[in-house]
């Protein structure tokens, strides 16, 4: 079984001043560029196998602040037309070797490596039954967040989202019936970064 992240870093950042990803940022004791953040807590989960990073705009800058061994990197050309598109190339790019893709949004930096345990261990649970879209799905408000995890069978269809279509959540609409949430307390699952407000108001929490 091959389970595989994309983590989504070609963004404009339209809300920052700047390109977020790449700003530094102490977390855990830990002072490095966002994004760099977010790919270490897929490492240290140690269930990916691999790990694929989209890059689009400034994306030399992104790879640098990546700075990280044993990840991959793939190009989005044309990620001017939105996150759609990045999450295609990426699902396009490990689509042929991977049992299982996680798809997660590289300025979700506060996710817990033990829950991207947690959801790759219910994946692995529901393998035999078919195919799936997990979710976790945060406690206290009910609200599912990221990242959403998904079984070979459906990256197929994975392909065919567009903007117009609202990108991921079209796909979960159409293949609602395929969705599994997973409960939990980490509210790192739904805290992506817009703002310099949004990094400061969670980096004070932990």
């Amino acid at each position: 079984m091959i389970v595989t992240a994309v983590i989504l870093a070609a963004g404009l950042s339209t809300r920052f001043p700047g390109n977020k990803l790449v700003t530094e940022v102490e977390l855990d004791n830990i002072k490095a560029p966002l994004i760099r953040h977010t790919v270490r807590k897929f490492i240290e989960s140690r269930v990916f196998d691999s790990i694929v990073v989209v890059v689009g705009h400034e994306k030399e800058k992104v790879i640098d602040a990546v700075g990280l061994n044993n990840v991959a990197f793939v190009i989005n050309r044309r990620y001017e037309e939105g996150m759609s598109s990045s999450v295609k190339v990426g699902v396009a790019t490990v689509m042929p070797y991977s049992d299982i893709v996680a798809i997660h949004p590289g300025d979700l930096p506060f996710i817990k490596s033990a829950t991207l345990r947690n959801l790759i261990s219910v994946a692995s649970t529901l393998r035999s039954d078919g195919d799936f879209v997990v979710i976790p799905r945060y406690v206290r408000t009910g609200k599912g967040g990221h990242p959403l995890i998904i079984s070979k069978g459906l990256l197929r269809h994975v392909l065919e989202i567009g903007e117009e279509t609202r990108g991921l959540k079209g796909f979960l609409r159409k293949f609602s019936n395929y969705i599994v949430y997973m409960p939990t307390e980490d509210v790192g699952t739904l805290a992506d970064v817009d703002t310099p407000q949004d990094l400061a108001r969670m980096a004070s929490t932990k």
